[in-house]
């Protein structure tokens, strides 16, 4: 089953952290059972010209979640408003963009996951 890739790149205090963790844990709980059956959160330090610490998240939600563009909208508010307003990250610096990939998938745009660089416009003038 594919699903939907939301990235969003934010500098983040380590405090937040746990903030962050028990988000996701809530959302997945929230609909356990129902069809969000994959959604993890991977976070690696990356470094920007600046040379702040940036992390970023992947949530990945089942497709049928995001069947339509309101419920793209809906998920995408409701993770935006959780940084910005939760966390205290600059709006600027929270871009969020949706990539279709399968379950399975291994690569991103032909690049093994590990080895997927964002485009240089991805960190919001970073």
């Amino acid at each position: 089953m594919p699903y939907i890739l939301v990235r969003a790149n934010f500098d983040v205090p380590q405090e937040f952290d746990a903030k962050l963790s028990k988000f996701m844990s809530e959302m997945m709980k929230m609909h356990e059972g129902y069809v969000l059956s994959q959604i993890r959160v991977n976070k690696r330090v990356l470094l920007g010209g600046s040379g702040e610490k940036c992390v970023y998240s992947d949530v990945r939600l089942a497709d049928v979640q995001l069947s339509n563009e309101k419920d793209k909208e809906r998920w995408t508010k409701e993770i935006h408003d959780f940084l910005v307003g939760e966390l205290g990250v600059e709006p600027g610096r929270c871009t969020m963009s949706m990539i279709p990939v399968g379950l399975n998938a291994a690569s991103v745009e032909g690049k093994p996951v590990t080895q997927w660089v964002p485009p240089s416009d991805w960190y919001g003038g970073y």
